[in-house]
């Protein structure tokens, strides 16, 4: 997968380089760089080029927040967060228990939905 993630990033900048290259020829080869139709070249290179470049910047930026997680959050998006069930902290973005949704009924034995048994359990807290 890591070299997958490697051959796409060096596509998208050998097509970004290419891109912001046609721009800068038609800018060299032109006579009149404000021309109607240069501008247009010109805007399209550059947003194809700021297209291409996105997929290596957020993988980058994806990879750099993964380094930075603690051990712990690691730990829970790997292995789910069935086996942190007993832990509850209360700040923001906090790591919480799951509610188990099938067994959470109303008064009339009616099923809760999950949306609603999330909002119970954040009111149980405060």
């Amino acid at each position: 997968m890591k070299s997958e993630n490697l051959l796409l990033n060096v596509v998208c900048i050998v097509m970004a380089l290419g891109f912001l290259g046609l721009a800068g020829l038609s800018y060299m080869s032109s006579g009149n760089f404000i021309s109607t139709d240069n501008l247009f070249f010109s805007s399209v290179a550059g947003m194809m080029a700021l297209l291409f470049l996105l997929v290596p910047i957020t993988s980058f930026i994806a990879d750099r927040n993964a380094r930075k997680a603690p051990a712990a959050e690691l730990a829970t998006t790997k292995a789910g967060q069935g086996a942190l069930a007993g832990t509850k902290r209360t700040t923001v973005g906090a790591i919480r228990s799951p509610v188990r949704f099938a067994d959470t009924v109303d008064a009339k034995g009616r099923p809760i939905p999950p949306d609603v048994a999330r909002m119970v359990e954040t009111m149980k807290d405060r």
